[in-house]
C-alpha cells in the first residue's frame, strides 16, 4: 500500500517537473526569439507635422492642424490650440529613441496597453502623408512600450512618453485669456457695481488717472498686483456649449469690466475683459477678442471686480493677497 503511494507521489512530482521545464523552455525560446527581433519606428521633424490626431482611452479623441503657422483644434471642436501642449507632443514624437523590443506576439499586447481601449492612438501626418501612426503604451521601468498598429513587435522607447498625450479636450486648448505681459500695460480700468476706477502708469508708477476721484490711502503697488493676475491668469476651464454670453454674464450686460491699455513696443491697443457670474469653482470671463467663455479661478475672477477697498493700503497685520502659484503638472 505504501509502495502505491510513493508510486503515486512520484508521478505527480514527474508532471508537475515536466510542466514546469516545458515553460522555462517555451519562455527561454520567446525571449531568444525576441533578442533576434529588431525594431525601428520612422524619424521625424517637428517642423514637418501640420496635422495630428490623438485618440485616448475614455477620451474624446482629439484632431489639430496647423493653419497660417499656428495650431487649431478641428474636433471635436474648432478652437485655438494650446501651443505649448502640441509642441510638447511633437516633441516627444521626434525624440522617439527605441533601445529595445518587449514583444513580439499580440496575446502580449493587452498587458502592455497596446490594444484598443488602453493603447493612445497617435497619428501625425504632413502635406496630406502619415509620417508616424503609433500606439502609446505602458510606461515602465523609465521606458514607454509603443508599436505601430500593423507591427506585432512592440518597440521600448526610451522616457516617459504617455503624459504628452493623455490629456483631456480643455488642457488641449489655449487658456491664454489677455495675451498681454505686465510690462505691456500702462492703463488699467476697473467697472463694475462698485463704480469705475481708472489707473496710468507714469514710469515704473502706478497713479489714479487725472479727473478720477482721490482714493484716500491709494497704493501704487495694489495695481501692480492687480495688473499681473489680469495679464498672467489662464483658464481652468471653459463654458459648456449650451451656455450663452448673457446667460452666464459676460455678454451685454456683463457683471465687471476690465480694460488694459498698452502703448510702447506694444503699440497703441486695448484688451477687454468682460467678468461674469461665479461658478462653484471660479468665474465666467471673457476676453472681447475671443471666442471661447472662459472660467478662471475663484481667485483672479473675483480680482477682476475689484472695487475701492482693494486699491488702498492694507492695516497694520493685515494678510496681503499674493497671486497663487500653480503647482507644475507631473
Amino acid at each position: 500500500m505504501s509502495g502505491n503511494k510513493n508510486l503515486v507521489a512520484f508521478v505527480v512530482l514527474a508532471a508537475l517537473l515536466g510542466i514546469t521545464v516545458w515553460q522555462f523552455k517555451a519562455r527561454d525560446a520567446e525571449d531568444q526569439r525576441a533578442a533576434d527581433v529588431t525594431v525601428t519606428l520612422p524619424k521625424i521633424k517637428k517642423e514637418e507635422v501640420d496635422e495630428l490626431s490623438i485618440a485616448a482611452p475614455e477620451k474624446p479623441a482629439v484632431s489639430f492642424k496647423k493653419v497660417d503657422n499656428k495650431w487649431r483644434m478641428t474636433a471635436p471642436i474648432d478652437s485655438d490650440a494650446d501651443s505649448s501642449a502640441i509642441d510638447t507632443a511633437l516633441s516627444k514624437l521626434a525624440e522617439f529613441e527605441v533601445i529595445g523590443v518587449a514583444a513580439t506576439k499580440p496575446e502580449s499586447h493587452a498587458g502592455l496597453d497596446l490594444v484598443e481601449g488602453k493603447a493612445i492612438h497617435v497619428v501625425a501626418k504632413g502635406a496630406d502623408k502619415p509620417l508616424l501612426d503609433v500606439l502609446v503604451g505602458v510606461y515602465r521601468s523609465g521606458n514607454t512600450i509603443v508599436r505601430e498598429p500593423k507591427n506585432d513587435v512592440a518597440a521600448v522607447v526610451k522616457g516617459s512618453v504617455r503624459y504628452a498625450f493623455d490629456k483631456v479636450v480643455k488642457d488641449w486648448r489655449d487658456r491664454t485669456v489677455s495675451g498681454l505681459t505686465a510690462d505691456q500695460v500702462s492703463a488699467i480700468t476697473f467697472q463694475n457695481s462698485e463704480g469705475t476706477f481708472n489707473f496710468v502708469k507714469e514710469g515704473s508708477e502706478w497713479k489714479q488717472a487725472p479727473g478720477d476721484k482721490k482714493i484716500p490711502d491709494f497704493e501704487s503697488g495694489k495695481i501692480v498686483s492687480l495688473v499681473g493676475t489680469a495679464t498672467s491668469m489662464r483658464a481652468n476651464d471653459f463654458a459648456t456649449d449650451e451656455q450663452t454670453a448673457d446667460s452666464v454674464g459676460v455678454g451685454a450686460k456683463p457683471v465687471g469690466k476690465v480694460t488694459l491699455t498698452t502703448s510702447g513696443d506694444a503699440g497703441n491697443q486695448q484688451v477687454v475683459l468682460y467678468v461674469g457670474n461665479k461658478r462653484n469653482d471660479g468665474y465666467y470671463l471673457k476676453n472681447e477678442a475671443k471666442a471661447p467663455i472662459f472660467v478662471v479661478s475663484d481667485f483672479a475672477g473675483s480680482r477682476m471686480l475689484s472695487g475701492r477697498d482693494k486699491f488702498v493700503k492694507d492695516p497694520p497685520g493685515k494678510h496681503v493677497e499674493v497671486n497663487p502659484i500653480p503647482k507644475p503638472k507631473k
